[in-house]
């Protein structure tokens, strides 16, 4: 295992943005994970862990061990459905290679950046589809202890764009692997409502609506390697039935959808955000896509903390007009 000193973060998060870390080091098994722990222990120094750096933002240097998760392999089950991915291998990689393989489930989460190990524990999801419909379990490095560990889907509390992973009390287990449960059978899920515009109501194959997201998502996002972001920076804000209607008292067209919850609605956070005119703002080196609110870039040389005070702008002017805070998608450090 090679650990490198003060070493540059820009090739290792999307925003592009320029931090230092004092180490970095890249853990290809769980062996080299429990070494670059102890390292970390031994100088006494907090410690980053670290997939593709999609989901990121650096607002400074980072004084301690930043561990890459690089560990790979992909174990298929055909008879059962089911796969074992290991923490590092490339999300979209995965999907291609269940969905060549006649596994199917998670074709609507195609071209969403990041790492296998990343996704449990952001509950990723996307075009009507969540993660954790297709999750088993999970296997994970207890830090503290230096055991492992496997956690059942039922305990990994998935919620939107949560998970047990990002709760305090759990910041000690670190995701090696992870088992899903997908299907033979072929039922496309084309209930989200662009997606089933894109198809124009036709039953596509799963090549096609693979194809479709990833058009659709590219149509939406910028590429992280022409224009650095981190793709939606907010959650979309869950609301009571009630405060959608004081709300739609000022704005009869505001869009909602169904949040899962019983008296309450999810709202876009980019139709909030367009309604104050955020597309395509610049606050410093920092700027808005203007293909998209919810996307915060780096047109050439923001800083992290730029972009962490227009992610501020924005949420406390939503909050100001709306009455409602934003959360970030984004994990900010």
């Amino acid at each position: 295992m090679v650990i490198e000193e003060n070493v540059s973060l820009k090739q290792h998060n999307s925003f592009g943005i320029i931090a230092n870390a004092a180490y970095l080091s890249a853990a290809t098994s769980q062996r080299e994970l429990i070494n670059a722990l102890d390292f970390a222990d031994s100088k006494r120094i907090p410690v980053c862990i670290l997939g593709e750096g999609t989901n990121v933002l650096f607002t400074r240097d980072y004084p301690g061990l930043v561990v890459r998760m690089a560990m790979t392999g992909i174990e298929l089950d055909h008879d059962n459905a089911a796969v074992k991915v290991a923490a590092g291998e490339n999300w979209h990689c995965l999907v291609e290679t269940c969905m060549s393989n006649r596994l199917h489930g998670l074709e609507n989460l195609a071209l969403i950046p990041g790492t296998a190990g990343a996704a449990p524990v952001q509950n990723i999801g996307a075009y009507g589809v969540e993660l954790a419909a297709y999750v088993d379990r999970v296997d994970v490095l207890d830090t503290v202890t230096g055991s492992q560990q496997v956690i059942a889907a039922a305990d990994c509390e998935f919620a939107y764009r949560d998970s047990v992973f990002k709760q305090a009390n759990s910041s000690s287990l670190l995701i090696t692997a992870v088992h899903l449960q997908l299907s033979r059978d072929w039922q496309p899920n084309t209930s989200y409502g662009a997606l089933n515009n894109a198809l124009e109501g036709s039953q596509p194959t799963p090549q096609e609506l693979f194809d479709t997201v990833c058009r659709i998502r590219r149509s939406k996002l910028p590429d992280p390697k022409h224009v650095g972001n981190a793709g939606s920076f907010f959650k979309n804000p869950m609301v009571s039935e009630g405060k959608l209607e004081q709300l739609r008292a000022s704005y009869p067209n505001i869009v909602s959808f169904d949040a899962g919850e019983p008296g309450f609605k999810k709202l876009p956070a980019a139709w909030l955000l367009d309604q104050l005119g955020w597309r395509g703002r610049c606050r410093g080196t920092a700027a808005v896509s203007g293909e998209h609110a919810l996307v915060l870039i780096n047109p050439g040389q923001a800083t992290g903390e730029d972009v962490y005070l227009l992610a501020q702008e924005m949420s406390s002017n939503v909050l100001d007009e709306f009455g409602i805070a934003l959360q970030p998608e984004v994990r900010i450090i």
